[in-house]
């Protein structure tokens, strides 16, 4: 095959990778904002916890 044979062969492979790529670091995100927001309540409910002790 020539250059540009190879590259339009490459093309559909490198898209699909940028797309899984994309949507792997979307989990990424999703699943830390959950884990802070985990982290957030147990905080507060410990505070919470604390206050009722007073």
């Amino acid at each position: 095959m020539n250059a540009m044979g190879d590259l339009f062969f490459l093309l559909p492979i490198v898209s699909i990778l940028f797309y899984l790529i994309l949507v792997g670091f979307g989990i990424f995100i999703v699943l830390a904002f959950l884990k802070q927001g985990k982290e957030r309540n147990a905080l507060l409910k410990e505070i919470a916890e604390e206050l009722r002790r007073r």
